[in-house]
């Protein structure tokens, strides 16, 4: 199981990886740019983000845990100066990866970055759930993300969503058939030629194509 990160493409991108990408995103300064700032998605955002906290620490609870640590900087001109330190909670007898977070180095209770992973009973992740903050900024997530995932046949689909419910990307890769299966999307390239594919219906059809069930982590 790919488990920097199955997910998250802050590229950043989508290859499943997650904090070993982050530092690779053009992190340049801060623009002040007129505009009239979204304080439903700001509430929504900041909530889901606090969720996946306690989260965190209900998936964490009763289970003998393995911290592994991670020191570094972001990547950018700008951004280089802020420094992290991220902590990959383990569980011990399965030693699946149950949490990551990364913290601001220097305030360790300014969260940069927490993702928190959902398996089932054969260790596969079912879900997974993300939220990002610059490193500069404490407002609100500038990234959220639900992933949930799908495991058929040899194939392992994912489709992202954000903490608002919008669909944002779908993955699948294995072999259908004998075939390698390798499907990339982003939300506007899904239309009814792709979606008709047997390789499209096998990698997603059971998957939600909501996610509200979702949007407050579980």
């Amino acid at each position: 199981m790919e488990d920097r990160l199955l997910t998250f493409r802050f590229t950043l991108c989508v290859s499943l990886t997650l904090l070993t990408a982050i530092p690779t995103i053009a992190l340049s300064a801060p623009t002040v740019i007129e505009m009239t700032e979204n304080q439903s998605q700001v509430s929504k955002w900041n909530r889901f983000a606090d969720a996946i906290y306690v989260l965190h620490k209900k998936n964490i609870e009763g289970r003998e845990i393995r911290e592994t640590e991670e020191n570094g900087s972001w990547g950018g001109e700008f951004a280089k100066r802020f420094t992290f330190r991220d902590v990959s909670y383990h569980d011990v007898k399965s030693g699946r990866l149950l949490s990551r977070i990364r913290r601001d180095a220097e305030k360790p209770d300014n969260i940069q970055i927490i993702e928190v992973y959902i398996h089932d009973q054969s260790g596969r992740v079912t879900r997974d759930y993300a939220a990002l903050y610059l490193p500069w900024g404490r407002n609100a997530p500038v990234r959220t993300y639900i992933n949930l995932h799908q495991y058929r046949e040899g194939l392992h689909g994912y489709r992202q969503f954000d903490a608002s419910g919008e669909r944002l990307y779908e993955q699948c890769r294995g072999k259908l058939s004998g075939h390698e299966v390798d499907i990339s999307l982003e939300n506007y390239q899904i239309d009814s030629k792709v979606t008709s594919s047997e390789a499209y219906k096998s990698c997603f059809e059971d998957l939600p194509k909501t996610a509200d069930e979702y949007l407050v982590p579980h």
